[in-house]
């Protein structure tokens, strides 16, 4: 037997729409399951912590300690790939 290729038919209106609301549906799952558990462990996180840093000395929530940490190691790896696509950029 031989196959036949299959035709393409156009796609209806409803159909296009569909297929452009899955994605957006994914995001505010995952943004939904990322809240939840942020917020879980905000409130499993509440107990004080030292934290020293070269002449800085605080105190505060482990959560709060772990929330900056995590942003600041963000805002570098944001900064070292601007630099890098930069660099690259500049080589072409």
């Amino acid at each position: 037997m031989t196959e036949q290729p299959m035709t393409e038919q156009p796609m209806t209106e409803k159909a296009t729409k569909t297929r452009k609301d899955r994605p957006l549906l994914g995001r505010i799952i995952v943004v939904g399951a990322v809240t939840v558990a942020l917020a879980l462990f905000v409130v499993q996180n509440t107990a004080d912590t030292g934290l020293s840093w070269l002449f800085f000395d605080a105190t505060g929530p482990l959560w709060i300690v772990i929330v900056v940490a995590a942003v600041a190691g963000a805002v570098l790896s944001e900064m070292l790939g601007w630099m890098v696509r930069r660099s690259r950029r500049r080589r072409t």
